[in-house]
């Protein structure tokens, strides 16, 4: 009961974090400001934008065995791509933990090696399923993995 209690206060504190980052990190209006923002002087690209971290436990028989910790990093097509993605990260963030939890689910992270690509990918197809619009079918080009680590529960 205190690994499920101890991950829900982590995984709060994570989105937290990263919906504060990405509050904090979004563009300001040109209109606004009278200046545009420093992203906007870059062009052609490439368009990031930080997706934070992502924690997702692996449960074996009702307990949890070890959390998988991700750091993303998502690239966009376009500036209009980007600031779609920023708009709707809490969308694509959740797709993405999604696809964590069904790639946990399947022991895809048992084993002393774990596919970075074929998260990515996993990653990808969750990100663009929540963000497609009628102007861009995949505004979401490729999702960068900065850091993918297992950390195994030692407590009993």
């Amino acid at each position: 009961m205190k690994a499920v209690l101890l991950f829900a206060v982590a995984a709060a504190l994570a989105f937290a974090g990263g919906y504060g980052f990405g509050r904090f990190e979004a563009p300001q209006d040109t209109a606004a400001t009278g200046q545009p923002d420093a992203g906007a002087s870059i062009a052609g690209g490439p368009y990031y934008v930080e997706a934070g971290q992502l924690v997702v436990p692996m449960l074996e028989r009702g307990r949890t065995v070890a959390f998988i910790l991700t750091q993303v990093t998502l690239e966009a097509s376009s500036a209009d791509d980007a600031l779609l993605v920023r708009r709707r990260l809490p969308h694509a963030r959740s797709a993405m933990l999604e696809a964590l939890f069904d790639l946990a689910g399947h022991g895809r992270f048992n084993g002393p090696s774990v596919d970075p690509q074929g998260v990515a990918t996993a990653l990808l197809a969750g990100a663009n399923g929540t963000l497609t619009s009628h102007e861009s079918a995949q505004p979401v080009r490729a999702v960068l993995i900065d850091r993918l680590l297992r950390q195994d529960n030692t407590r009993s």
